[in-house]
């Protein structure tokens, strides 16, 4: 007798907590792609906590492994990374079990990197969506396919730079809203006012961009060497021996340790080439660097142009003369360096710091309560 009161007990508490949640306004559920995958970061988990600070319920849908087929596993075990993607795919259905009618469903890039839209229809189903990307999603047919089908499913679709708006061909229903960091965060930290020897020129990213730094290194090699600054590289991977020329510092990159590691560079650099993968591409790494009162080098591509205004709060180098020249000025140049790092800095906190982007998030949201009720009821 005492077994069946308390679980009659029990389900009464589990109806008034049901009953209780849908009282509640909906929620903005977040479907990020993976803990540690940057636009994920940057793009989700970054801009929650604000959302919510402003009266929204926001959660997060977070694969683990990743849609990429991440994994802690050590090396050999980590190495066939590709097996481990359809347990996210089987995590998504798990995340889509409780969703609420009311809600409105973020998909930070697509839910899985399978050809299939499956999930995001079920999680669209009688819900208000939204895409947001910030890459070239759509290079290959298949993936331009599923790109194209997406972008026709949603509501509304957020891109992180003016061409991947232009590429989603649905200007009416587009907001453009760029990568963004926490300037709390990531805040201004002195560099050195050393030159030569004591100036650290830097890079991050994943391993796959050192082709980047492969196809600009004998510019800033020859700049090293003319000033004898060193080069130091932040990413998942050691680099390449095509980079052995720049005599490279390894630091490998870790989340609790970022923002010291990128504030030991003095000048940040971005290189990029001039294709479509790359005109995708949303600055990131420039954005980091300035927001921290760094200097910077990087390709006149793509978001690039749009974050810096060269000779201002940057430059631009288009050819080898222009890295040497560029980096042997600012490596000799320490009163340049932090005239370039202020105006960087300001340039981030107006245009590219999460408070300066909330409106246009707040705004999608409002305009489909308007229709729909949810999140704010």
């Amino acid at each position: 007798m005492s077994f069946a009161l308390s679980t009659i007990g029990s389900e009464e508490r589990g109806a008034d907590s049901l009953r209780e949640s849908q009282r509640q306004p909906g929620r903005v559920v977040f479907f990020l792609q993976g803990e540690l995958v940057p636009a994920a970061r940057a793009r989700g988990l970054a801009i929650i906590p604000s959302l919510q600070r402003l009266g929204l319920r926001c959660e997060a849908r977070v694969p683990y492994p990743s849609v990429y087929g991440d994994t802690r596993l050590p090396w050999p075990l980590n190495w066939p990374r590709p097996l481990y993607m359809p347990w996210s795919f089987v995590k998504r259905f798990e995340d889509l079990a409780e969703l609420r009618e009311d809600d409105v469903v973020v998909f930070q890039r697509p839910m899985t990197e399978f050809p299939t839209l499956m999930l995001e229809r079920r999680a669209a189903r009688g819900r208000r969506t939204v895409l947001d990307f910030d890459d070239s999603i759509f290079l290959t047919p298949s993936t331009e396919r599923k790109f194209r089908a997406l972008v026709s499913l949603a509501d509304h679709v957020i891109a992180g730079n003016n061409y991947l708006a232009e590429t989603a061909g649905v200007p009416g229903k587009t907001t453009v809203i760029p990568t963004v960091v926490d300037t709390d965060r990531f805040c201004e930290m002195p560099a050195t006012n050393g030159v030569g020897k004591d100036v650290v020129v830097g890079w991050t990213g994943s391993a796959v961009g050192y082709q980047y730094l492969v196809a600009a290194a004998s510019g800033i090699a020859r700049a090293l060497e003319r000033t004898g600054a060193r080069f130091r590289v932040i990413s998942n991977r050691p680099p390449p021996r095509a980079l052995a020329a720049l005599r490279p510092e390894f630091v490998k990159w870790q989340p609790q340790s970022e923002i010291g590691d990128l504030a030991a560079i003095d000048i940040g650099l971005m290189p990029l080439t001039d294709g479509r993968q790359e005109k995708g591409k949303c600055a990131y790494k420039l954005i980091q660097y300035m927001a921290l009162g760094r200097a910077s080098v990087s390709s006149p591509v793509g978001a690039n142009c749009e974050v810096v205004t060269s000779g201002v709060d940057g430059l631009f180098a288009s050819d080898d003369h222009a890295w040497t020249d560029h980096l042997v000025r600012l490596i000799s140049d320490p009163a340049l360096r932090r005239q370039m790092g202020d105006r960087a800095r300001r340039r981030i906190v107006e245009a590219y710091s999460i408070p300066s982007v909330l409106p246009r998030y707040m705004g999608i949201l409002k305009s489909f309560s308007s229709t729909h009720g949810g999140v704010f009821a």
